[in-house]
């Protein structure tokens, strides 16, 4: 390949899982501003084949595959994103071959002949917005119009090996079971707590927290995990209690990772459909795009919100919130809808 001559996204599906820095660099004349520094607030970063209808990503082999004997190697190309240059991407319509003799005008109907039932889907019941099929080493995502008739873009990616276990020491704590014990408590209790030892609760303000927001205590570097404290409900004086937590896994937002137990035995590996599987009933809020999504349930213990990662198929983020310290917003939009349950098949 001569540096005129464009590239295709053939080149980058070939090199799914290779290192970023041997594709040959006259190709990213054609890109936008191409940028091969992974951004700050994601482990993830992108080139833009905007004039030729198709971009990719790449990623740290050991953030992909949780490999931590992965570390300092170069970053690997994991996805193509194909688009048809629906008014929703600022991308023109990808003139080469498609895969899998997928054509944009395919209707989801004829989508499905072609490729047979999907992994997951979004959201539960038709309308759908996206699919995903698992391919052995490779997966693939459609999305689909507002009324299904058309493809409007095509993602194929590179299936993360499975979690290598870490060989350095576990962080356990303060886990789901010490978390929920101590939801709604004082926070200068937590502070004798040793499931809470090393996390720094100097700031949390002895007066009165704005009603409107939280004080949020961040301890990714040390625990993989953020507290949340607001001024306790209905209490004759000020205090601030424990209302929240979110586990991150590890290399999002400069968490150290958290390998403790989690709600509903959830780990970061899981699925979307895993998650459903493992909590027992469907999410009554949720929402996904080409990148990422969540699912909100409304627990008796608490609020659980559940962020995952749609390319990578697994989860990013736990949220969980005491009742009622939450915004009322996070059950009312967007509703999902549930299939009925004689529809729904768990293997």
């Amino acid at each position: 390949m001569n540096s005129y001559t464009p590239p295709s996204a053939d080149l980058f599906l070939a090199h799914l899982g290779k290192p970023l820095d041997i594709i040959d660099q006259a190709v990213f004349r054609f890109a936008r501003e191409p940028d091969f520094t992974v951004p700050e607030h994601s482990p993830i970063g992108g080139i833009f084949f905007r004039k030729l209808g198709f971009s990719f990503t790449f990623c740290s082999p050991e953030f992909y595959h949780s490999d931590e004997l992965a570390t300092n190697r170069p970053p690997i190309i994991t996805n193509v994103q194909i688009y048809s240059g629906d008014v929703k991407y600022p991308f023109v319509s990808y003139a080469g071959n498609l895969p899998f003799a997928l054509e944009f005008g395919d209707s989801r109907e004829l989508a499905l002949k072609k490729l047979g039932t999907p992994n997951w889907q979004h959201p539960f019941v038709a309308p759908f917005t996206f699919e995903r099929w698992d391919m052995g080493d490779r997966w693939l995502l459609l999305e689909y119009s507002a009324d299904m008739d058309k493809i409007i873009m095509i993602q194929i990616g590179l299936t993360p090996n499975k979690r290598r276990r870490s060989l350095l020491p576990r962080i356990t704590q303060p886990d789901i079971f010490a978390l929920t014990h101590r939801l709604g408590s004082n926070f200068l209790d937590l502070i004798h707590d040793a499931n809470f030892l090393g996390i720094d609760l100097s700031g949390v303000p002895k007066g009165a927290i704005d009603p409107i927001g939280s004080y949020e205590v961040d301890a990714l570097s040390t625990h993989g995990i953020e507290l949340y404290f607001r001024t306790a409900i209905g209490s004759e004086r000020t205090l601030n209690v424990l209302s929240g937590a979110r586990y991150i896994r590890k290399g999002v937002y400069g968490s150290v990772g958290f390998d403790g137990a989690l709600p509903k035995n959830l780990l970061f590996e899981d699925s979307p459909e895993i998650v459903i599987k493992k909590i027992g009933g469907f999410p009554v809020t949720g929402k996904a795009d080409a990148l990422s999504g969540y699912y909100v349930w409304n627990l008796r213990e608490f609020l659980l919100h559940v962020g995952f990662s749609v390319m990578e198929r697994r989860i990013n983020r736990i949220f969980v919130a005491a009742h009622p310290y939450y915004s009322p917003s996070l059950l009312e939009s967007p509703r999902l809808t549930s299939p009925l349950a004689k529809n729904i098949i768990f293997e």
